[in-house]
């Protein structure tokens, strides 16, 4: 199933780039003229990502992403502001809104791909794997409710304990950072494999 990106821009130049970072069959584009198109086409469907031109004819960029952010179905859908050369961002009318980038135009083609990419898949992908699992002291009648928990360390422990404790703490880091990675690549081969399907 390809990613469904919608953009509005009103340069055809601009939409032609896209359409060339993009290419089918990987990729949808829905291409709108204006803001009040965005909105307008919006399906029941939410688009994957949005990249929203600063230059918009009838309407306010801003308040547009203010309208898709107060969306409940869009509020998690990445959002690419496109800037041009002669164009001021707004941080006072940005405030508050939720975007992943600025994106100068004309843009770097696999540097927005790769943006674009790595936004979906951190919004598509479920939360990482618990590290650390929910300890069921918490949980009454758990068999390891009874269980007391790893005391803190004595500040007036031995050296060597205190070398090892700090030891065991980096070595423990170390393997939750690995087994992150290793998620993330899983994660991605997955759903690369799925959308191959």
């Amino acid at each position: 199933m390809p990613y469904r990106i919608v953009v509005a821009d009103a340069s055809p130049s601009v939409q032609k780039a896209v359409q060339m970072v993009f290419p089918e069959p990987d990729y949808r584009l829905d291409f709108h003229d204006s803001g009040n198109g965005l909105l307008e086409g919006l399906t029941e469907v939410p688009p994957d990502t949005i990249l929203l031109g600063l230059s918009l004819p009838d309407s306010d960029p801003y308040e547009v992403a203010r309208a898709v952010a107060g969306r409940e179905d869009l509020r998690n859908v990445p959002l690419f502001f496109l800037k041009g050369t002669f164009e001021i961002f707004d941080a006072e009318k940005a405030e508050g809104l939720a975007y992943d980038a600025v994106v100068q135009k004309p843009f770097d083609s696999e540097a927005l791909a790769a943006a674009v990419r790595d936004a979906i898949e951190r919004k598509v992908m479920p939360p990482s794997m618990p590290e650390e699992p929910a300890w069921e002291e918490e949980i009454p009648g758990s068999p390891r409710a009874a269980v007391p928990k790893r005391p803190a360390p004595d500040p007036a422990a031995s050296p060597d304990e205190a070398f090892r404790a700090r030891v065991q703490e980096i070595v423990k880091r170390e393997v939750l950072e690995m087994e992150r990675e290793l998620e993330k690549r899983i994660s991605a081969r997955v759903i690369a494999e799925l959308k191959e399907k």
